[in-house]
């Protein structure tokens, strides 16, 4: 996601921010949001392929889904989930910038 965060590579970046989600998802342990993760990708897809995105990705978000896969490989719930929930705060921003 990193290297792609920066150069106008949108379609690029999609790939790796769905996969990092799927990621998330399943090593939740929660197979009902394991489940989640086509419904995620189309989420994803569509804010990319309807304009609903910046040219680049927000740095800071980015920076953010970093420190999420740390707090998951390091087994910290709760920062995993206080992270998580200033992507979904971030992301609801850039809607209301975007799409008014």
């Amino acid at each position: 996601m990193v290297a792609n965060s920066r150069g106008h590579k949108l379609e690029e970046y999609l790939v790796h921010d769905v996969a990092f989600h799927r990621a998330v998802l399943s090593a939740s342990g929660n197979e009902m949001f394991a489940r989640l993760g086509d419904v995620v990708a189309e989420v994803l897809a569509g804010r990319t392929h309807h304009d609903v995105m910046f040219e680049d990705p927000d740095p800071a978000a980015v920076t953010l889904h970093v420190q999420v896969a740390e707090a998951v490989r390091a087994g910290d719930a709760v920062r995993a989930e206080e992270l998580t929930r200033e992507i979904t705060v971030g992301a609801l921003q850039e809607l209301d910038i975007l799409a008014p």
